[in-house]
């Protein structure tokens, strides 16, 4: 008996094996490319922080916003990357969106110049789709919209439709 469980634990060890070293290079080949995104994810990051000195005065940090995957264009394969501040100013929406207009950051491939965007976050546009009423709520959860005097607004930049290379997060 002791002969035909050693010969079974054998076996079944050997598939084990075998089933691993099948399995475990797909796994491999489909994610081998993943970190690229953190890579590039962390490159625009920092590439953006040199616009730190390039907000207005009456302004204030209210949370940061760093995210990539298939962020805007529904159902196709693809990855966005997007970096930015959410900030509470006391300009109207036309002097803020005035006051960035022609401020560009290096790329993280340094092809092209990204240029930095604004989006207002105001009682009129409260039906914002995603990504952008999660993260307006989660800005609003920082503060107070009460005693918020002036104005919600998101500064970034973004890169758009970049290969999946078979990251799930970017289908």
């Amino acid at each position: 008996m002791s002969h035909i469980s050693d010969t079974a634990k054998n076996i079944f060890a050997g598939f084990g094996i075998i089933a691993f070293l099948l399995i475990a290079p797909l796994f491999v080949v489909a994610m081998w490319r993943a970190p690229i995104h953190q890579f590039n994810l962390w490159t625009l990051g920092r590439n953006f922080s040199a616009i730190n000195s390039h907000h207005p005065e009456d302004s204030r940090y209210v949370l940061r916003v760093r995210d990539f995957g298939n962020l805007f264009r529904g159902a196709s394969n693809g990855c966005d990357y997007l970096v930015g501040e959410v900030r509470a100013g006391k300009g109207s929406q036309e002097e803020i969106a005035r006051y960035y207009r022609g401020i560009f950051i290096k790329s993280f491939d340094g092809i092209n110049p990204v240029p930095i965007e604004v989006r207002f976050f105001d009682k009129e546009n409260l039906m914002d789709p995603y990504p952008w009423s999660d993260w307006r709520d989660k800005a609003q959860s920082y503060i107070d919209p009460v005693s918020l005097d002036g104005t919600l607004y998101m500064v970034f930049a973004r890169q758009d439709s970049y290969p999946p290379y078979g990251d799930i997060r970017c289908n």
